[in-house]
């Protein structure tokens, strides 16, 4: 995209077109949502985050999607899995129109290689129902499609440095855990086959 949208851009966009909310809802899972309370709703358990967090949209399992200080787009799950997943908000909302259900890309093995992805993605895709306003809003955005650049795009997400901590007192609770659910380790795996 030519110019940096705001979250409040994207807003405007899915209030003025029912249709295209109707269909992110549906299809993406997510709705805006300025009412969620970051500490009763998301740090309830007292945890420490290393970012300052910003809540605007949900999912319909109660999952947040949040922006952090620093520009980038967060998920945190209803069970506390939590990670950076784009790196601004054209990015987030790139990748979220065009992959579709996020938290389907959140398991292990999806960012192996192109190929895991494409396969995930396709069948995401495969049970999406009346996604036109989406392709129409996806092309009056000249938001990116080709499977290749998403992955490349949501991977670099995810694998930002350093990654979003809900750090609980740690005797009392697990420790923090990446969307993955893999304890930070398949965020590693990643990292370490990008350099």
């Amino acid at each position: 995209m030519n110019e940096k949208h705001s979250i409040e851009y994207y807003e405007e966009e899915l209030n003025n077109n029912p249709a295209l909310a109707e269909s992110v809802l549906t299809n993406c899972d997510f709705s805006f949502d300025d009412t969620i309370d970051v500490e009763k709703d998301i740090l309830n358990c007292g945890e420490k985050s290393n970012y300052t967090i910003h809540p605007f949209g949900k999912a319909g399992d109660g999952s947040s999607y949040v922006l952090l200080d620093n520009g980038y787009i967060a998920y945190i799950s209803s069970d506390g899995e939590c990670g950076i997943v784009a790196k601004d908000v054209d990015e987030f909302f790139n990748i979220m129109l065009a992959c579709k259900a996020l938290p389907h890309y959140f398991r292990k093995g999806v960012f192996d290689s192109i190929d895991s992805f494409e396969e995930k993605y396709d069948e995401v895709n495969k049970h999406t129902e009346n996604p036109e306003a989406i392709k129409t809003f996806i092309e009056s955005q000249n938001l990116e499609t080709d499977v290749e650049k998403l992955y490349k795009m949501f991977l670099a997400g995810l694998t930002t440095e350093p990654s979003l901590e809900l750090q609980a007192n740690p005797e009392e609770y697990a420790p923090w855990d990446d969307v993955f659910g893999t304890n930070q380790e398949y965020i590693k795996e990643l990292r370490n086959k990008m350099q």
